[in-house]
């Protein structure tokens, strides 16, 4: 396993583990979106999809714990390559390209990436904790409906979901990029891809609590 860990401690190891775990996490996020989609339904159908995700038991626990080290091991090596960056090129470049959102997205990278880690322990602790290990019998619809009908709460989700959007608008692109999956055909379509899914995780997650916010205010 000599090789392994020899490829893992160069600049391209670390960027290939980087690519290949968030093409994961993308789509690990498509899955959580259709999921979540489900509290439209109702509080019936949200807390039946719910159920029938912990009715596979062990398996479940199984897969997440596997999107927990996927996490880890995209976070680690993110702030690994940053910091190692920033040893080599210790003054900002300071070429600006024509879409200004490719720019600061590419630039901020690691910071937005920072962020997420701090919504992730932050989301985990109000809804995945809270439904786990507080009172019984609470269902998680209750839980998630209480949290978003609180207004700062609320913003911080959906500036968190924005910042999301951010980040893998560059991540998706440079993804594609590092693994060499590149084409003067192609890659014009990789890119258009990447602003797309920006706006379908910003915008998507970020639906759920302005309605139940908004829906709040209204039975006031």
């Amino acid at each position: 396993m000599g090789w392994l860990s020899r490829s893992l401690s160069t600049s391209i190891g670390k960027k290939v583990v980087m690519a290949v775990t968030g093409l994961l996490l993308v789509l690990f996020l498509f899955v959580h979106l259709a999921g979540n989609y489900t509290i439209w339904g109702g509080e019936s159908t949200f807390t039946a999809y719910v159920h029938g995700l912990e009715s596979f038991g062990w398996f479940t626990h199984v897969l997440e714990i596997l999107l927990a080290l996927l996490f880890l091991v995209h976070i680690y090596y993110g702030l690994k390559l940053a910091v190692e960056n920033s040893e080599k090129r210790p003054e900002q470049y300071k070429v600006y390209k024509s879409n200004e959102l490719i720019d600061f997205s590419a630039r901020y990278t690691w910071q937005t990436g920072v962020l997420i880690l701090l919504f992730l322990v932050i989301h985990l602790a109000t809804f995945w904790y809270e439904y786990k290990f507080g009172p019984q019998g609470r269902e998680l619809y209750d839980i998630v409906v209480t949290w978003f009908q609180n207004p700062l709460y609320s913003l911080f989700y959906i500036l968190l979901m924005i910042t999301l959007g951010i980040h893998i608008h560059h991540g998706f692109q440079s993804a594609f990029q590092t693994l060499g999956w590149t084409h003067p055909k192609y890659t014009p379509w990789v890119k258009k891809t990447g602003t797309a899914l920006a706006w379908i995780f910003g915008l998507g997650f970020s639906l759920i609590p302005i309605y139940f916010y908004f829906t709040s205010m209204g039975g006031n």
